[in-house]
Protein backbone atom coordinates (compact mmCIF):
# COMPACT_ATOMS: atom_id res chain seq x y z
CA UNK A 1 0.00 0.00 0.00
CA UNK A 2 1.22 3.15 -1.02
CA UNK A 3 1.45 6.57 1.87
CA UNK A 4 -0.97 8.83 1.51
CA UNK A 5 0.38 12.24 0.35
CA UNK A 6 -1.66 14.09 3.37
CA UNK A 7 -2.52 11.94 6.37
CA UNK A 8 -6.28 12.06 7.15
CA UNK A 9 -7.21 14.57 10.21
CA UNK A 10 -3.72 16.14 9.81
CA UNK A 11 -2.76 20.19 10.40
CA UNK A 12 -2.19 19.87 6.45
CA UNK A 13 -5.34 20.07 5.79
CA UNK A 14 -7.57 21.59 8.08
CA UNK A 15 -10.59 22.14 5.72
CA UNK A 16 -10.75 18.40 4.10
CA UNK A 17 -8.92 16.45 1.44
CA UNK A 18 -9.55 15.15 -2.13
CA UNK A 19 -8.95 12.14 -3.31
CA UNK A 20 -6.75 12.03 -6.65
CA UNK A 21 -5.69 9.21 -8.84
CA UNK A 22 -1.90 8.47 -8.59
CA UNK A 23 0.62 6.39 -10.55
CA UNK A 24 3.66 5.43 -8.66
CA UNK A 25 7.15 4.98 -9.74
CA UNK A 26 6.77 0.80 -9.63
CA UNK A 27 3.76 1.10 -12.47
CA UNK A 28 0.88 0.78 -9.60
CA UNK A 29 -2.01 2.94 -9.37
CA UNK A 30 -3.28 4.38 -6.38
CA UNK A 31 -4.88 7.88 -4.78
CA UNK A 32 -3.23 10.40 -3.00
CA UNK A 33 -4.85 13.10 -0.62
CA UNK A 34 -4.61 17.16 -1.29
CA UNK A 35 -5.73 19.34 1.22
CA UNK A 36 -8.67 21.45 0.28
CA UNK A 37 -8.92 24.89 -0.55
CA UNK A 38 -10.12 27.36 1.68
CA UNK A 39 -13.22 27.74 -0.63
CA UNK A 40 -14.07 23.97 -1.38
CA UNK A 41 -17.52 24.36 0.66
CA UNK A 42 -18.46 26.85 -2.06
CA UNK A 43 -18.14 24.72 -5.07
CA UNK A 44 -17.66 20.60 -3.60
CA UNK A 45 -16.40 18.06 -6.26
CA UNK A 46 -16.92 14.66 -6.36
CA UNK A 47 -14.39 12.90 -3.80
CA UNK A 48 -14.20 15.40 -1.59
CA UNK A 49 -13.90 14.79 1.98
CA UNK A 50 -15.39 17.75 3.92
CA UNK A 51 -14.31 18.75 7.79
CA UNK A 52 -18.02 19.70 9.52
CA UNK A 53 -17.57 18.32 13.06
CA UNK A 54 -19.87 16.63 15.30
CA UNK A 55 -22.17 19.63 16.08
CA UNK A 56 -22.49 19.81 12.55
CA UNK A 57 -23.27 16.32 11.89
CA UNK A 58 -25.99 16.37 14.80
CA UNK A 59 -27.94 19.66 13.06
CA UNK A 60 -28.42 18.70 9.89
CA UNK A 61 -29.08 15.48 10.66
CA UNK A 62 -32.09 16.40 12.72
CA UNK A 63 -32.78 19.37 10.40
CA UNK A 64 -33.32 16.68 7.75
CA UNK A 65 -35.21 13.93 9.58
CA UNK A 66 -37.49 16.43 10.94
CA UNK A 67 -38.57 18.27 7.65
CA UNK A 68 -38.90 15.37 5.41
CA UNK A 69 -41.19 14.06 8.29
CA UNK A 70 -42.96 16.94 8.31
CA UNK A 71 -43.25 16.88 4.32
CA UNK A 72 -43.66 13.15 4.08
CA UNK A 73 -47.41 13.33 2.98
CA UNK A 74 -46.66 15.92 0.19
CA UNK A 75 -44.91 13.89 -3.04
CA UNK A 76 -44.60 17.52 -5.27
CA UNK A 77 -41.86 18.30 -2.15
CA UNK A 78 -38.29 17.11 -1.67
CA UNK A 79 -35.79 17.52 1.44
CA UNK A 80 -32.44 17.26 0.27
CA UNK A 81 -29.13 17.49 2.48
CA UNK A 82 -25.88 17.13 0.66
CA UNK A 83 -27.04 17.65 -2.67
CA UNK A 84 -24.57 19.21 -4.93
CA UNK A 85 -26.60 21.92 -6.90
CA UNK A 86 -26.61 22.64 -10.77
CA UNK A 87 -27.97 25.91 -11.66
CA UNK A 88 -27.22 26.27 -15.43
CA UNK A 89 -25.43 29.79 -15.07
CA UNK A 90 -21.93 29.98 -16.38
CA UNK A 91 -19.26 30.50 -14.05
CA UNK A 92 -21.72 30.73 -10.94
CA UNK A 93 -20.36 27.89 -8.16
CA UNK A 94 -22.79 25.30 -7.27
CA UNK A 95 -22.76 24.03 -3.77
CA UNK A 96 -24.14 21.20 -2.14
CA UNK A 97 -26.29 22.70 0.88
CA UNK A 98 -26.69 21.25 4.20
CA UNK A 99 -30.40 21.44 3.74
CA UNK A 100 -32.54 21.99 0.46
CA UNK A 101 -36.14 21.76 0.44
CA UNK A 102 -37.86 21.96 -2.90
CA UNK A 103 -41.01 22.17 -4.23
CA UNK A 104 -42.87 21.38 -7.38
CA UNK A 105 -40.34 18.22 -7.49
CA UNK A 106 -41.42 14.84 -10.25
CA UNK A 107 -40.47 11.66 -9.08
CA UNK A 108 -39.30 12.96 -5.38
CA UNK A 109 -37.51 9.81 -4.39
CA UNK A 110 -35.89 8.88 -7.94
CA UNK A 111 -32.07 8.43 -6.95
CA UNK A 112 -29.74 11.81 -7.82
CA UNK A 113 -25.96 12.18 -7.39
CA UNK A 114 -26.89 16.32 -8.17
CA UNK A 115 -29.67 18.42 -9.21
CA UNK A 116 -29.67 19.76 -11.99
CA UNK A 117 -32.38 22.79 -12.19
CA UNK A 118 -32.76 23.51 -15.91
CA UNK A 119 -33.59 20.10 -16.91
CA UNK A 120 -35.96 19.52 -13.27
CA UNK A 121 -37.90 22.50 -13.62
CA UNK A 122 -37.62 24.19 -9.83
CA UNK A 123 -35.14 24.90 -7.34
CA UNK A 124 -34.85 25.01 -3.98
CA UNK A 125 -37.44 27.58 -2.23
CA UNK A 126 -35.27 27.53 1.42
CA UNK A 127 -31.79 26.59 1.88
CA UNK A 128 -30.06 26.05 5.33
CA UNK A 129 -26.68 25.89 5.79
CA UNK A 130 -24.78 24.51 9.31
CA UNK A 131 -21.66 27.33 9.64
CA UNK A 132 -18.92 25.19 10.91
CA UNK A 133 -15.38 26.78 11.60
CA UNK A 134 -14.37 25.20 9.20
CA UNK A 135 -15.60 27.11 6.73
CA UNK A 136 -13.76 30.41 5.86
CA UNK A 137 -16.29 32.69 3.93
CA UNK A 138 -18.77 29.99 3.81
CA UNK A 139 -21.53 32.13 5.39
CA UNK A 140 -21.16 35.57 3.14
CA UNK A 141 -20.02 34.32 -0.15
CA UNK A 142 -23.66 31.47 -0.49
CA UNK A 143 -25.07 34.71 0.71
CA UNK A 144 -24.13 35.76 -3.22
CA UNK A 145 -24.60 32.50 -4.48
CA UNK A 146 -28.04 31.77 -3.61
CA UNK A 147 -28.82 35.51 -5.00
CA UNK A 148 -27.80 34.96 -8.25
CA UNK A 149 -29.23 31.21 -8.00
CA UNK A 150 -33.18 32.90 -7.02
CA UNK A 151 -33.60 30.77 -3.76
CA UNK A 152 -36.06 32.62 -2.52
CA UNK A 153 -35.16 31.83 1.28
CA UNK A 154 -31.58 31.15 2.64
CA UNK A 155 -31.09 30.40 6.74
CA UNK A 156 -27.57 30.01 8.15
CA UNK A 157 -27.40 27.90 11.53
CA UNK A 158 -24.47 29.44 13.78
CA UNK A 159 -22.79 27.12 16.35
CA UNK A 160 -20.76 28.28 19.15
CA UNK A 161 -18.55 26.63 21.81
CA UNK A 162 -16.82 29.26 23.86
CA UNK A 163 -17.05 27.69 27.21
CA UNK A 164 -17.58 24.23 25.76
CA UNK A 165 -21.23 24.19 26.04
CA UNK A 166 -23.09 24.31 22.22
CA UNK A 167 -25.60 27.08 21.85
CA UNK A 168 -26.93 28.14 18.80
CA UNK A 169 -28.14 31.04 16.67
CA UNK A 170 -29.97 31.18 13.62
CA UNK A 171 -30.26 34.26 10.65
CA UNK A 172 -32.52 34.42 7.19
CA UNK A 173 -32.26 36.22 3.77
CA UNK A 174 -35.94 36.80 1.61
CA UNK A 175 -35.65 37.15 -1.83
CA UNK A 176 -37.27 40.72 -2.92
CA UNK A 177 -36.92 42.56 -5.83
CA UNK A 178 -33.83 40.50 -7.14
CA UNK A 179 -31.67 41.30 -3.84
CA UNK A 180 -31.32 39.30 -0.41
CA UNK A 181 -33.19 41.46 2.69
CA UNK A 182 -32.16 40.10 5.87
CA UNK A 183 -35.23 38.71 8.31
CA UNK A 184 -36.36 40.19 11.25
CA UNK A 185 -37.23 37.71 14.45
CA UNK A 186 -40.45 37.79 15.87
CA UNK A 187 -40.83 38.38 19.90
CA UNK A 188 -39.55 34.58 20.75
CA UNK A 189 -36.65 35.11 18.27
CA UNK A 190 -38.09 32.79 15.55
CA UNK A 191 -37.73 33.72 11.41
CA UNK A 192 -41.34 32.48 9.51
CA UNK A 193 -40.29 30.86 6.21
CA UNK A 194 -43.07 31.59 3.94
CA UNK A 195 -42.25 28.97 1.36
CA UNK A 196 -42.55 26.17 3.92
CA UNK A 197 -45.20 28.04 6.45
CA UNK A 198 -42.05 26.76 9.12
CA UNK A 199 -41.31 29.02 11.87
CA UNK A 200 -37.50 28.57 13.00
CA UNK A 201 -35.30 29.88 15.79
CA UNK A 202 -32.87 29.00 18.79
CA UNK A 203 -33.29 28.60 22.72
CA UNK A 204 -30.78 28.58 25.44
CA UNK A 205 -29.69 25.59 26.20
CA UNK A 206 -31.65 23.77 23.30
CA UNK A 207 -29.12 22.20 21.17
CA UNK A 208 -30.14 22.36 17.60
CA UNK A 209 -32.84 24.41 15.84
CA UNK A 210 -36.48 24.81 17.40
CA UNK A 211 -39.04 24.32 14.18
CA UNK A 212 -42.61 25.03 15.03
CA UNK A 213 -45.53 24.72 12.27
CA UNK A 214 -47.17 28.22 12.22
CA UNK A 215 -50.33 26.93 10.71
CA UNK A 216 -51.76 25.24 14.16
CA UNK A 217 -48.47 26.70 16.55
CA UNK A 218 -47.61 23.04 17.28
CA UNK A 219 -43.04 22.48 17.32
CA UNK A 220 -41.95 19.64 15.50
CA UNK A 221 -40.60 16.66 17.28
CA UNK A 222 -36.44 16.10 16.87
CA UNK A 223 -34.76 13.66 15.14
CA UNK A 224 -34.23 11.20 18.52
CA UNK A 225 -38.22 12.01 19.28
CA UNK A 226 -39.10 10.52 15.98
CA UNK A 227 -36.44 7.80 15.43
CA UNK A 228 -37.92 6.33 18.90
CA UNK A 229 -41.51 6.68 17.66
CA UNK A 230 -40.51 4.93 14.81
CA UNK A 231 -38.41 2.08 16.59
CA UNK A 232 -41.70 1.43 19.07
CA UNK A 233 -43.73 1.58 15.93
CA UNK A 234 -41.84 -1.19 14.29
CA UNK A 235 -41.50 -2.92 17.63
CA UNK A 236 -45.37 -3.52 17.91
CA UNK A 237 -45.57 -4.11 14.34
CA UNK A 238 -43.30 -7.06 14.63
CA UNK A 239 -44.94 -8.21 18.02
CA UNK A 240 -48.74 -8.14 15.47
CA UNK A 241 -46.81 -10.21 13.63
CA UNK A 242 -45.49 -12.48 15.47
CA UNK A 243 -48.90 -12.81 17.22
CA UNK A 244 -51.11 -13.42 14.07
CA UNK A 245 -47.84 -16.18 13.17
CA UNK A 246 -48.48 -17.71 16.42
CA UNK A 247 -52.34 -17.91 15.72
CA UNK A 248 -52.29 -19.11 12.60
CA UNK A 249 -50.00 -22.21 13.60
CA UNK A 250 -52.48 -22.93 16.46
CA UNK A 251 -55.50 -22.94 13.87
CA UNK A 252 -53.45 -24.66 11.44
CA UNK A 253 -52.60 -27.23 14.66
CA UNK A 254 -56.88 -27.61 14.77
CA UNK A 255 -57.42 -28.20 11.49
CA UNK A 256 -55.28 -31.04 11.31
CA UNK A 257 -56.91 -32.82 14.52
CA UNK A 258 -59.83 -32.53 13.34
CA UNK A 259 -58.66 -34.07 9.63
CA UNK A 260 -56.77 -36.56 11.75
CA UNK A 261 -61.10 -37.37 13.38
CA UNK A 262 -62.28 -37.54 9.86
CA UNK A 263 -63.42 -34.10 10.23
CA UNK A 264 -63.38 -31.35 7.29
CA UNK A 265 -61.77 -28.34 9.17
CA UNK A 266 -63.79 -26.01 6.52
CA UNK A 267 -67.15 -27.14 7.12
CA UNK A 268 -66.59 -27.62 11.17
Amino acid sequence: MQPNAAPVGSDASPHGWREVPVRYPDGTLGYREEPLPPDAFLDPQEGDHLIQGTEHDFCVHDLAVRLRHHFRNDPTRAVYSDVKMKWGIPRLKEPAPDIAVIPNIRDRDRPRSSFHVPSEGTRPSLIIEVVSPYQDGDETEKVEIYRRAGISEYFIVKTFEPVGVVSYSIQGYRLIGGGYRPLRPDARGRLRSRTTGLDFGTEPGHRGVVIVDAANGETLLDAAALEELWRQAEQAHQQEAALRQAADARADRYARRLRALGIDPDSA
